[in-house]
């Protein structure tokens, strides 16, 4: 797999210019990071119940303490209940990936630690003395719908420290080499989830789930892959023999399948509405029982183009062509005519508009097709050719972070540099680890 991004090493060990990168989680273990258990414990509807200690004790919490954006545990003040007595203990909370963290990170003498009792970790292992410890892995195994890849970290409370632009000197050409390694190891990561997955899907429905997740953007990304999911590749290729049957199975299945026509509705949408219909009822009430339902979905602040009915009917098509789409990501854009290239909503007639647009397309192609391929052994990737997705918050912060208000935007032109960007955000920025960046 380092075959595929042999400029990740750089930023991964520090290279020429002796940056120094917090070595990976071989993917075997955990390919996610500690902020991802940190906001699944902080997020109620994804922190999961029926917990357990690591001697057995019932868990149940009280309060799950709050988030601390600056040095020091993770939670603070948390309080929680065990046993069936349901002791009540109060303190600060701390997460690692796996138990040997709390040595490794050396918070024993720490006295910015000294209330901690909590030691939330994913692997089970050796006890700390003094905290009370509660694994997740046994207990998130048993809920098919939860999926750390529909955690956004970025929706979740950080701070930005006030730095000294660590890199203003650095050559410009330096920069954007050092950029575009830290985009490398961007994807290797990325690759490293996918092999990880892997080990239990298939690869073709791994990229299912990828690209419906996509589809889904921010709001409803972890729906669109719950939705991919219920309804597996596999199956779906068995009941359907077109799009438009493909579409009635997803959005019947989604819940958003209107149940009556509106009198505002035009003979077209009638007619259309009705063969989905007719294909949706035949199905098996087994199946039917699977549905989901609106109060699953983020509507408010959708654009009508980037409502869910429309997006599931580019899903429709993209399940007749995977794998196709790997070698051809230029059909991630193009579809035949349908209902949707020419409505915006139910009611609104418009102008042929696509249903999956350049710029979704670009991320697409560099965040899911790429290190699919790299993960089923593919080695021409082509990564200084990636499509160039925009700018965004993340990235013109991390930039003016890192090289000061003044540096040229040329330095992250390129797709690779622009990932750069992200992995460095996630890595020294929201970390508060930007003292570890030194200049040769």
């Amino acid at each position: 797999m380092d075959a595929c991004f042999p400029r990740s090493a750089r930023y991964r060990n520090g290279g020429s210019q002796n940056l120094i990168c917090e070595a990976s989680v071989p993917f075997r273990h955990f390919p996610y990071r500690e902020r991802h258990i940190q906001c699944l414990w902080a997020n109620p509807r994804l922190r999961p119940t029926g917990l357990k200690t690591t001697e057995g004790e019932s868990v149940f919490i009280e309060h799950p303490g709050d988030w601390n954006l600056e040095a020091g545990p993770d939670f603070l003040n948390a309080v929680l209940l065990f046993g069936k007595e349901q002791r009540r203990i109060s303190g600060d909370l701390e997460i690692h990936i796996h138990p040997a963290g709390w040595k490794q990170h050396g918070h024993a003498g720490d006295p910015r630690y000294s209330n901690v009792r909590f030691h939330i970790v994913y692997f089970e292992g050796m006890e700390i003395p003094g905290l009370i410890q509660i694994p997740l892995q046994e207990t998130l195994a048993t809920d098919p719908r939860f999926s750390f890849e529909n955690i956004d970290l970025t929706a979740y409370p950080y701070s930005i420290p006030a730095g000294n632009f660590p890199l203003l000197g650095m050559h410009p050409d330096q920069k954007i080499e050092w950029l575009e390694s830290a985009g490398e190891e961007r994807l290797r990561l990325k690759t490293e989830r996918f092999a990880f997955a892997m080990q239990g899907k298939e690869p073709d429905q791994l990229l299912w789930e990828e690209l419906m997740a996509a589809l889904g953007y921010k709001n409803n990304k972890g729906t669109f892959r719950q939705l991919a999911t219920r309804l597996p590749l596999a199956r779906l290729q068995s009941l359907a023999k077109t799009p438009n049957e493909a579409y009635a199975l997803l959005l019947g299945l989604s819940g958003l399948l209107p149940a009556n026509p509106n009198s505002s509705w035009d003979a077209g949408t009638r007619k259309f509405i009705r063969s989905i219909w007719d294909f949706w009822w035949k199905q098996s009430a087994e199946f039917k029982e699977q549905a989901l339902g609106k109060p699953d979905w983020v509507l408010t602040g959708i654009r009508p183009t980037n409502h869910p009915i429309r997006r599931l009917m580019a899903a429709a098509h993209y399940a007749f062509q995977i794998p196709e789409l790997v070698n051809h990501p230029k059909r991630l854009t193009e579809f035949n005519p349908n209902y949707w290239t020419t409505h915006i909503n139910w009611k609104m007639k418009c102008e042929p508009t696509a249903l999956v647009g350049a710029s979704r397309a670009n991320t697409m192609v560099t965040n899911i097709l790429v290190p699919w391929r790299a993960a089923t052994g593919s080695t021409e990737l082509n990564l200084d050719q990636l499509p160039v997705e925009p700018t965004n918050s993340i990235i013109r912060q991390t930039a003016h972070t890192l090289f000061g208000p003044d540096h040229t935007p040329k330095i992250y032109r390129s797709a690779l540099a622009r990932q750069g960007l992200i992995q460095i955000f996630h890595d020294y920025v929201i970390t508060h680890r930007l003292d570890e960046l030194r200049e040769k």
